[in-house]
């Protein structure tokens, strides 16, 4: 199987996933939350709760907005490598290893065979709780 092939309009969507997530963004396994531009990957199940399909990329924008989508690439979203990670080097924007699709750090489409931006989830923050739900 061959996991990018030529762009297609056609591109199935992400399979639906319940998100339920709960992390408080103090903790130290959250230090990157702390500053804007910051990201973390939540694992899709784990002890912060459910987090859709293949996982969620939580991005810090200011001191009390947060973006979180999930981590399944839209492009062949089926193909079990279809999984979206921060850029180790810069941190500057997102990727997928597989089809080298390329996402800023608001999930839109800058390169690659995507065809659609990321998925996106609701976040509401409370204190230092950050609530992501779908």
């Amino acid at each position: 199987m061959v996991a990018c092939g030529e762009k297609n309009s056609d591109q199935p969507l992400i399979p639906y996933a319940p998100v339920n997530l709960s992390i408080n963004i103090t903790n130290q396994e959250y230090v990157a939350l702390r500053f804007n531009n910051g990201a973390v990957a939540l694992p899709a199940k784990g002890p912060a709760g459910d987090g859709g399909v293949k996982g969620v990329i939580v991005v810090r924008q200011s001191a009390n907005t947060f973006l979180a989508f999930e981590r399944n690439c839209p492009y062949q979203p089926y193909d079990a490598c279809a999984l979206v990670s921060l850029d180790r080097s810069s941190r500057l924007f997102m990727r997928d290893s597989c089809c080298n699709s390329q996402f800023d750090l608001k999930g839109q489409v800058t390169g690659g065979p995507a065809p659609r931006p990321l998925k996106q989830y609701s976040t509401s923050l409370q204190g230092n709780l950050l609530s992501i739900t779908n």
